[in-house]
């Protein structure tokens, strides 16, 4: 993959079998693990913060591994550089992930329903856990209250992302065990190959229970947030993967990797989870939303929902990953790093470095160097013309 850094890990896989034997149904074809990061994870109880990966489309439990290696050694490199961020409630993750037999859930909608009952089973044994491994583990030296987690962090790739919405949606559900979801290369509105019924129904039933969850607020609490992976991705179009008609703009967030902070890279659909800058860059924000000193686990909704955007969103968004009411201009971007200038034109537009240079004010020209000019397409609401294309001259001033 151009441009994208390989990522590395040493992966333990730690199934867990007193959860196949006694607490779901689907013990026989479906398995559950804890995943363990070799040279730093040494205790194999999970007592840190729960977070559940679910995979998509015959997808594999061992996909987590570039994800949760991130998440581990930025854990580390953290406590190394202030030792006093456990204090604040930055214990580090551990990363579950589900076992699905490779089912191919995006063409058979009773697996969807399948897999999302035994993620809840998964997600009440995990948290039957840290009542125990919370007291035998101390976490901090000091008196520091940390609450038992009534939660787990929900991250689906693909289909994964599905699966862990319908979950909301069945008997089994425990309320409020899941307050957070990460879905990357998910297609939230449409099935991608709409060959059965059933498939058609899930989709419908689950989209108007979301839609129906916030209109009453049962689901004030939940944040959402939807990566696509851009061009590259030939299996799931990116338009699919957009949930601002689903959930509201206080609860999700919708946006391409090609437009996320320090990645600006279109991933494919494997890519998306083993790509070192989005590994990176999903460990860092997963790392600054944990609160274990709240029952959640969790920052408050609207205090990880600003963290996320300042992470995440470049001020630059393409029309439909942006929320309503952001508007395109300088004030509303989310970093001060940065400036920018539009070009418009109603066609294609090609500009080489020195056209480029030539965009910048006159002023802080001088001080513009070329490596820190980038070109970012998107499209202007607020034109008079439909679908104007502008082109944006991001510069470091």
């Amino acid at each position: 993959m151009p441009g994208c850094a390989m990522s590395y890990s040493r992966p333990r896989y730690i199934e867990q079998a007193e959860f196949s034997r006694s607490w779901t149904r689907y013990s026989i074809k479906y398995k559950l693990y804890l995943y363990r990061e070799g040279g730093y994870d040494a205790i194999d109880d999970p007592f840190r913060i729960p977070v559940l990966f679910v995979p998509g489309n015959a997808g594999s439990h061992k996909q987590v591994r570039s994800m949760a290696s991130s998440s581990a050694s930025a854990f580390v490199e953290l406590i190394g550089e202030d030792p006093s961020a456990v204090d604040c409630g930055q214990i580090g993750y551990d990363f579950f992930t589900v076992g699905l037999n490779e089912e191919f859930t995006a063409l058979h909608g009773y697996s969807i329903l399948e897999q999302a009952e035994f993620v809840n089973d998964a997600i009440r044994y995990i948290l039957s856990l840290y009542p125990k491994t919370r007291t035998v583990h101390r976490l901090s030296n000091k008196d520091t209250a940390f609450a038992l987690p009534t939660s787990v962090i929900v991250v689906g790739h693909s289909m994964g992302g599905v699966v862990a919405r319908t979950a909301f949606t069945l008997s089994n559900y425990v309320n409020d065990s899941i307050q957070a979801i990460f879905t990357l290369s998910t297609p939230h509105n449409n099935p991608t190959a709409s060959l059965e019924q059933y498939v058609e129904d899930t989709y419908s039933n689950v989209n108007a229970f979301w839609r129906n969850g916030f209109n009453n607020g049962s689901l004030d609490h939940v944040s959402l947030v939807s990566i696509a992976g851009g061009n590259l991705d030939s299996m799931i179009n990116s338009d699919y993967t957009y949930i601002g008609d689903i959930a509201p703009p206080k609860n999700s967030l919708s946006i391409m990797s090609s437009g996320i902070n320090d990645v600006w890279l279109s991933l494919d659909h494997q890519n998306i989870l083993w790509c070192a800058q989005m590994a990176k860059k999903f460990s860092r924000v997963m790392l600054q939303i944990m609160d274990a000193r709240q029952p959640s686990q969790l920052l408050s909704l609207e205090s990880r929902m600003n963290l996320m955007r300042r992470e995440l969103y470049s001020g630059t968004e393409a029309d439909g990953f942006v929320e309503n009411e952001r508007t395109v201009s300088p004030k509303s971007m989310l970093s001060s790093d940065y400036q920018y200038v539009n070009v418009y034109d109603s066609g294609a537009i090609k500009l080489t470095l020195a056209d480029m240079r030539e965009l910048i004010p006159k002023s802080t020209k001088s001080t513009i160097k070329p490596k820190a000019l980038h070109l970012l397409p998107f499209v202007d609401k607020k034109s008079k013309a439909s679908l104007t294309r502008v082109l944006q001259v991001l510069y470091d001033p």
